[in-house]
């Protein structure tokens, strides 16, 4: 059986319990920015393969947050799910990374989840779950030995093959997995995994950084499910632009921590007085010129986001995701060069325990190795040369 962690669970469902909503888009901006400043000390604690920063996960979990994507009636106040509330998640999932990158990743798998129930299932089919606390991830990966989905004569599907990468295990609850199913096509399903019997390899993953994500190998060769677990029509997991513009939120998880380097590189100067440094100074001021400009393109990505959103058309479509390609290669270059000035600052003591600076950038180059970034910068230069806008400004103004 599935192991769930039973002290998270606790603290999960009592928080369901006592009613705790979702509230404002607001307020859990400003909460997400207060649990993330207390994030540092558990990441350090959790920095490996045999832990997960639960505490902190019960916390996004009682303020509400595993059910904020929901719909108004279902308990949630739509974030990333209506025009106007992407900004606010995409400044959530920054300020999730910058306190823990393993959390600002768990986070943005259970809003993928729930995305993907939003546009293809039935989202009120889940909703109970998200609101007793159960945690969501997509579990897509694999390797050679990868998931089929068979139908059986009772009506029921039968899984066989494994998933990689499988984010959260032992408490991600309600994953969304996909399939190939007998005539070729791709199924999306959600697997209960408190109720299902599934082998886990842990020593499939041993990586550099990342190492409480609990990215470990799933074995599902025999589960059962029902065909209310089924999800949307076969290949709806890769429509557009919702599949490859989904890198704006991975992008802005990796922005935070740019951020937390960022601030820790400034304390750390305070603390060795070495604040008057000239080439000090410079190497701040190009960081901060970096991060600013992670932060523009996150604005500018939610807003051509919300112009989709509102328009459904397709020339929008294409053009957020060529826009969230450009994004997700510029976040991509910001962190790298903020990882290289941060690393020349602070030098070898400054990458020394008990400071942090090691284990966020050992964490963020793992979590920058999203798939085919040169496929994502090729399309957005695919998309430029096809629009026939005489300016760059206007290739991406929703209005002309």
């Amino acid at each position: 059986m599935y192991a769930v962690d039973e002290k998270l669970k606790g603290n999960v469902f009592e928080a369901a319990d006592a009613g705790v909503g979702a509230g404002t888009l607001n307020d859990l901006v400003g909460r997400a920015g207060v649990i993330a400043d207390g994030a540092f000390d558990e990441a350090a604690r959790t920095d490996s393969t045999e832990a997960f920063p639960k505490q902190t996960l019960a916390e996004i979990a009682a303020d509400g947050f595993f059910t904020a994507p929901l719909a108004k009636f279902d308990g949630g106040c739509g974030l990333g799910t209506v025009p106007g509330t992407n900004l606010g998640l995409l400044t959530i999932l920054k300020e999730f990374g910058r306190g823990n990158l393993v959390i600002g990743r768990v986070f943005e798998g259970h809003f993928n989840a729930l995305l993907l129930l939003h546009l293809y299932g039935d989202e009120a089919q889940f909703a109970v779950d998200a609101g007793l606390g159960h945690l969501f991830g997509v579990w897509n990966t694999e390797a050679g030995d990868g998931v089929k989905i068979t139908p059986l004569d009772s009506g029921r599907f039968l899984i066989g093959g494994s998933k990689t990468f499988a984010t959260g295990v032992d408490f991600v609850t309600r994953p969304i997995v996909n399939g190939a199913l007998p005539d070729g096509g791709w199924q999306t399903c959600v697997v209960p995994m408190d109720s299902v019997n599934v082998a886990v390899d842990k020593t499939w993953w041993d990586p550099m950084g990342m190492r409480a994500t609990r990215s470990f190998k799933v074995d599902f060769t025999g589960v059962e499910l029902e065909r209310n677990c089924l999800i949307g029509a076969p290949q709806d997991y890769y429509r557009e632009p919702w599949f490859s513009g989904g890198a704006i939120r991975f992008a802005a998880v990796q922005l935070g921590a740019a951020e937390a380097l960022f601030d820790l590189t400034r304390e750390y100067l305070r603390l060795l007085k070495r604040t008057d440094d000239p080439y000090q100074r410079t190497r701040l001021g190009e960081m901060a010129i970096l991060v600013e400009s992670g932060n523009l393109w996150l604005q500018s990505a939610a807003a051509q986001l919300d112009s989709y959103m509102l328009s459904s058309s397709q020339r929008d479509a294409e053009r957020f995701l060529a826009y969230a390609n450009m994004m997700r290669t510029a976040i991509e270059n910001i962190c790298v060069q903020v990882v290289q000035l941060c690393q020349k600052t602070v030098g070898a003591r400054g990458l020394n325990r008990p400071f942090h600076f090691e284990r966020i950038i050992r964490d963020l180059m793992i979590y920058l190795r999203q798939p085919a970034p040169d496929a994502a910068l090729a399309k957005a230069g695919e998309y430029v040369l096809e629009t026939a806008s005489p300016r760059a400004g206007r290739i991406w103004n929703p209005e002309k």
